[in-house]
């Protein structure tokens, strides 16, 4: 019999699924087991059965894997915001490279594409530019830190997050103790909806050194000015903005930025491109590993001394302006007009005036590619590359996309399923899959990046 909820089981782990969870079988059933990695053995309590599988949490570690490392962090059991920090980092990256595999394999039905080996990083720690800390209580005391794992309510005070730079823990220290000595308060997630502080976002610019601090908080207060030169005296910042989330919706959201001390942006550099990045806008975390990223993309791209690249989904311009360094024209696509405008003044930057922008849905805009300088029957494009969403493309935006009639179609992922079913419909659209490269964006948890080049035509 299928196992059921409540039941407890002695099970063997053979390796991960995507989204982190170890996969085990009982008998002939398989069963997803939270908290467990490949070669442990676990007993575990069975929490959810689904028709073809059951979902399970290890409650004790019978024996361990060789590949079981002890985490770094104290902080490790708590917040969860790293899960695989017990397992060995060479271990992650098989573990990612055989997801991506697998993912085309079963759900796309492909193979026989070249597979570059996964790209990961010499040191996998400190790596993040943007941090999202949370504002909590703990006995009456205000706290900044991150959620406890399995918690929307309860925020675990962190000293050191191993992800983030000395200079990020320190703002964040900075942040709290000066909140503490001007008597501020913590929103009150689980009760009335009282209370100010709700999030910290910290940004940093490798290049440029720049940080940002953007305070999340229910409403403006008087105290600001005084909250800004208390961060000061204890931490150094370049910006300081404060944005107004009244809403009952616990994520870092709202009006603003206001800024209270600084630009309204970061100043970076990334595979060449000087940017100024705004406090609100998109940039991959891992700067170090996003040029690893890019130039692999450019490289699938090919050479594109004068030809015309498009590129879709395309935020602030960053690998627009990558490709702009050789293509004889490029045009990027991006949903948020603030992002264009961001985009617009990156180009300028960049002395880049072969490039441009368009702020509007892909779907949309690609029905008409006149609307966007396109004319691929008087000029054709040369190179497509797309960064969609982790919900991939929708199926009418993909087909306009391919409807290009690009011979190169360079597609960056950030979740294997959904590349997997894009890549489906590509080769039903006239493409063939010819090489992937995985990169690891995000080490110490399930999450990988992945670049895939398709061909037009099946020779």
């Amino acid at each position: 019999m299928p196992p059921k909820p409540g039941d407890i089981l002695d099970l063997d782990v053979t390796s991960l699924a995507y989204g982190g969870r170890g996969v085990a079988r009982a008998d002939d059933f398989v069963v997803f087991v939270r908290g467990a990695l490949p070669g442990d053995r676990v007993r575990a309590r069975v929490t959810k059965r689904k028709p073809r599988h059951a979902e399970a949490r290890a409650v004790e570690l019978l024996h361990p894997s060789d590949a079981r490392v002890r985490p770094r962090c104290a902080h490790a059991g708590e917040c969860g915001g790293c899960e695989w920090q017990t397992l060995e980092y060479a271990h992650q990256l098989e573990a990612k490279q055989s997801q991506v595999v697998d993912a085309l394999a079963h759900l796309a039905g492909l193979d026989g594409y070249e597979l570059s080996p996964i790209l990961g990083m010499d040191d996998p720690w400190r790596y993040r530019n943007k941090m999202e800390f949370s504002f909590g209580s703990t006995e009456g005391r205000l706290v900044a830190g991150l959620h406890r794992k399995g918690s929307w309510r309860e925020i675990v005070e962190i000293e050191d997050c191993l992800l983030a730079s000395l200079r990020m823990n320190a703002a964040r220290g900075a942040v709290a103790a000066a909140a503490r000595s001007l008597g501020l308060a913590a929103y009150d997630r689980g009760g009335a909806g009282d209370g100010l502080l709700r999030h910290l976002v910290v940004r940093e610019g490798l290049a440029s050194g720049d940080l940002l601090l953007n305070l999340f908080v229910r409403r403006r207060f008087p105290e600001e000015s005084a909250l800004v030169e208390a961060v000061a005296e204890r931490c150094p910042f370049t910006s300081f903005a404060v944005t107004v989330n009244s809403s009952p919706a616990d994520a870092a959201v709202g009006e603003g930025p206001f800024m209270l001390a600084g630009p309204p942006h970061l100043r970076e550099r990334l595979a060449g491109v000087e940017l100024r990045v705004p406090a609100t806008a998109f940039l991959q975390t891992n700067t170090a590993m996003a040029e690893v990223l890019y130039e692999a993309a450019a490289a699938f791209a090919g050479p594109v001394e004068q030809a015309r690249a498009v590129d879709l989904y395309c935020g602030i311009g960053s690998f627009t302006l990558r490709l702009a360094r050789d293509a004889a024209h490029v045009t990027g696509v991006e949903l948020q007009a603030e992002a264009i405008e961001a985009a617009r003044a990156n180009a300028r930057l960049n002395q880049a005036a072969h490039a441009a922008f368009f702020a509007g849905d892909v779907r949309r805009l690609l029905k008409d590619p006149a609307a966007v300088g396109l004319d691929p029957a008087a000029a054709p494009v040369d190179v497509v590359a797309v960064d969609p969403p982790r919900a991939g493309l929708a199926r009418k935006a993909l087909q306009r996309a391919a409807g290009l009639g690009a011979p190169r179609f360079v597609y960056v992922s950030c979740n294997p399923a959904t590349l997997a079913g894009n890549a489906r419909e590509l080769v039903d659209l006239g493409y063939r899959l010819t090489h992937v490269q995985p990169v690891d964006m995000f080490p110490h948890t399930h999450h990988v990046e992945t670049v895939a080049l398709f061909v037009r035509g099946s020779g």
